[in-house]
Parts: C-alpha cells; sequence; structure tokens
C-alpha cells in the first residue's frame, strides 16, 4: 500500500516539476522581452505547491526510511537537492523580496532551482519512468516543452505590434498552450503567415503528444493487466504444484495404513490357523 502511494504521490511530483520548469523558461523569456508582476506572481504561487509536494516527499519516503544507523551529515550528502527544493526560492525573491531589479542574483537563483528540481525529478520518478521511457514519452515531453518555448517566443516575437491582439508575452504563452490543447477559443489568431505557420505547428504538436500520452496510458494499463495476471497465473501454479505434493504425500501414507493393515490381516490369518 505505501509503495502504490509513493508512486502516485511521485508522479504528481513529477507532474508538477515539469510544469514549474516549463514556468520557469518561460518567466526567462518574460524577464527579457517583459512579464507582468501579476504573472510572475503566480508562478511564485506554483512554487510554493511544488515546494510542499516536495516536502512532502522528503518526510515521508527519505526521513521515515532512512537506514537507522545513517548520520545527519550523510542524510544531508545524500538528499541535499531536496533540502534546496522545499525553498520556494521563486516565490520568495518576488513574491515576498521584490527582487524584479537584481536580474544577475535572480539569474543565479534561477539556476539553482532548475538544477536542484532536475535532480529530484530523476531521483523521485525513478518509479514512474517506466513505462514513460519504453514508450519514448520523456523525449516527447521534452521536444513539447521545446516547441512550446520557442513557438510562444517566435509568435510573439513576430505578432506583437502587428496583431492587436497579441499585446504582451503573457498573451503569446496562452496562444501556444491554447493552440497545443487543440481547444481553440479564438480570443488570439495569428494575422501574418509566420504566425500561422507557427500556429499549425503548435497545433500537430500537441495532437500527436496526446496521441502518444494515450498509448502510454493504454500500455500501462495493459502491462499492469498482464503482470498481474502473470502473478496470479504464478500463485495457482504454485498452488496446484502444493496440491500435488500433498496428495503425494497423502497417498504415501495411504499405502503405508494399507500395508500395515495387511500385516496386521495376516497375523489374524496366523493366529486363527493356531487355534485350529
Amino acid at each position: 500500500m505505501q509503495r502504490h502511494f509513493q508512486v502516485i504521490l511521485e508522479g504528481v511530483l513529477a507532474v508538477l516539476i515539469l510544469i514549474e520548469l516549463l514556468s520557469l523558461s518561460l518567466m526567462t523569456i518574460g524577464f527579457i522581452v517583459g512579464l507582468k508582476p501579476e504573472t510572475i506572481y503566480t508562478f511564485g504561487g506554483l512554487d510554493v505547491l511544488i515546494a510542499f509536494v516536495i516536502f512532502l516527499d522528503l518526510i515521508i519516503f527519505r526521513i521515515r526510511n532512512r537506514e537507522v544507523d545513517t548520520t545527519l551529515f550523510k542524510f544531508i550528502e545524500v538528499n541535499w537537492v531536496y533540502i534546496i527544493s522545499i525553498f520556494p526560492l521563486t516565490f520568495i525573491s518576488f513574491n515576498l523580496f521584490q527582487l524584479f531589479g537584481y536580474k544577475s542574483i535572480i539569474g543565479v537563483i534561477g539556476i539553482i532551482r532548475i538544477y536542484a528540481l532536475i535532480k529530484v525529478l530523476l531521483i523521485s520518478a525513478r518509479n514512474v519512468r517506466k513505462y514513460p521511457s519504453k514508450t519514448k514519452l520523456d523525449y516527447a515531453t521534452f521536444a513539447l516543452f521545446l516547441v512550446i518555448i520557442i513557438g510562444s517566443y517566435l509568435f510573439y516575437a513576430i505578432e506583437t505590434g502587428v496583431n492587436p491582439e497579441v499585446p504582451n508575452y503573457e498573451s503569446a504563452i496562452w496562444y501556444a498552450l491554447v493552440s497545443m490543447s487543440t481547444t481553440g477559443y479564438g480570443d488570439v489568431v495569428p494575422i501574418t503567415l509566420a504566425g500561422r505557420i507557427i500556429g499549425v505547428t503548435l497545433i500537430l504538436t500537441g495532437m500527436g503528444y496526446v496521441s502518444l500520452v494515450t498509448a502510454t496510458l493504454a500500455y500501462s494499463f495493459i502491462d499492469i493487466f498482464r503482470t498481474e495476471s502473470r502473478k496470479a497465473a504464478e500463485k495457482l501454479r504454485a498452488t496446484a504444484q502444493d496440491l500435488d505434493k500433498k496428495a503425494a504425500k497423502n497417498e504415501e501414507k495411504l499405502d503405508d495404513i494399507m500395508g500395515k493393515m495387511n500385516e496386521i490381516s495376516h497375523r489374524l490369518d496366523e493366529m486363527e490357523k493356531k487355534k485350529n
């Protein structure tokens, strides 16, 4: 039960970390082209949520399951990325201290945060990377993020100043995400040829990724069913072999009893003959 709970929690954590890595990448571009403080504050709130989930993973599955003879220094040496990741650096930097003008400090903090999150993702997601790695979903996710990051920036660079529906980078991010999901609200429409080509690329990438996710889920369920069926068959085979062994032992005991009964019968016959 605990293992299933760990897989679920770390699966949710992996998704949240991927979302934050995407948001940090978009925020980095946003600092160059301009990003509203409200958007950065939203990213800070997401940072707090992810830090809390990492904290739960650290407490439940790292501290409680550590070896008894593990020293504090050894534990910190092994899990230092978890300790760094439980501090929401984005939230602390912007929502609390308003460090918008200190770009060098923000750059160092961003690099530390991204590195720590990637390390936590690689460590905690070992149990949930089995099926994505088999279906190459991990590579597809990386490609998806690249398309969103590059596509949103190019769409902003091409459409801003020409398209009144793209006044800021947030609109470009919104258009990229909506197009990728093939929802198509119609509130942002490209008017340049290059913008439309980017839109088509985003739509096709989103459709392909959704298809791959569906295939991965189907494969995972089939593999789980196959594994459980194999376990049940092995258990049934072991039970049948155990019953065969017990039946053989009972047959030996029965033969032994029959032999003893024949011996008793033979002695009784001899006793009858002596009396006669």
